[in-house]
């Protein structure tokens, strides 16, 4: 199936992917690349702040980097359900920012090492979301990133997919989907939980029946369903 999507998704991230070997690869010489990571966390808040985890789906340089370059290498099989627990994403995420805290603490006010200890971060992320992402779905490091967590919990009901009753379930926007939410399952509910939907926009743009749009305004019953 050819997935539609929108043509300026695909211009940011080819503009945003070169980031990743930029800071990896530059970092080891010059450790102050690691503060285009900090740059991009603030970006992230501030995006999450109006739109959740639009951010994952259209700014994020990792995440374009899996879905333009990891893709063309990805064996594609599904996402495995374990790497989708919540308990997994909590796991990792406490130890992504124990490792982190610890080396800002080593680093104290040494502005070259802090820099340092955020290419360390995101070396050993893009490490093992190629790893995963050469057998999996090449975005399946986004199921447990602990950035998507954290987008997903701050602001839950910004900018949500909404499924209307016009929905017929027949899996195209799962198809559609990089990190293979299928929308259908939360038809009852009318909205698909924040930390699973990264505001793409594929689903929207590929449903048969229109029955797929993202809220403009937050929704108060989410508060307590952020992943």
């Amino acid at each position: 199936m050819r997935i539609r999507e929108k043509q300026s998704r695909k211009t940011i991230q080819w503009l945003m992917t070169p980031l990743v070997p930029l800071v990896i690869f530059g970092g080891i010489a010059f450790p102050y690349f690691g503060y285009v990571a900090i740059a991009m966390m603030v970006v992230m808040v501030a995006v999450s702040l109006f739109r959740g985890r639009f951010y994952c789906g259209w700014i994020c340089a990792m995440g374009a980097f899996h879905e333009r370059i990891l893709s063309r290498f990805s064996m594609k099989k599904p996402i495995l359900p374990f790497f989708k627990a919540g308990w997994l994403r909590w796991l990792l995420f406490m130890i992504m920012m124990g490792i982190l805290g610890i080396r800002l603490v080593q680093a104290g006010d040494d502005p070259a090492r802090i820099g340092a200890a955020f290419v360390l971060m995101w070396t050993i992320s893009t490490v093992l979301a190629i790893a995963i992402g050469l057998i999996w779905m090449p975005r399946s490091w986004c199921t447990i990133c602990p950035m998507a967590t954290f987008q997903g919990i701050i602001f839950p009901t910004k900018y949500l997919l909404e499924v209307s009753p016009d929905c017929k379930g027949c899996g195209i926007c799962q198809k559609s989907c990089p990190i293979e939410t299928d929308p259908a399952m939360f038809k009852v509910k009318g909205v698909v939980t924040s930390g699973k939907c990264m505001r793409c926009g594929n689903c929207v743009e590929n449903c048969p029946k229109g029955a797929l749009r993202f809220s403009k305004t937050p929704r108060e019953d989410d508060q307590c369903s952020a992943i």
